[in-house]
């Protein structure tokens, strides 16, 4: 996912929650920030299928 399309369809909060999240994962699991190289293509578009979910009851 580009820097433009996850701007597109995250706040600046999410984006910034979203972060701290994965520091955390790295940090206190272990997850190998290579690992979640790999993962990022495969996770963009359940993210951006998520987003989009999330948005659909604010938008009705």
């Amino acid at each position: 996912m580009t820097r433009e399309e996850r701007h597109r369809i995250l706040s600046t909060e999410e984006i910034a929650d979203a972060r701290r999240q994965a520091r955390k994962a790295i940090d206190e699991v272990g997850i190998p920030p290579e690992l979640i190289d790999r993962l990022r293509p495969v996770l963009a578009p359940v993210a951006e299928a998520l987003a989009d979910r999330h948005r659909a009851p604010e938008a009705a």
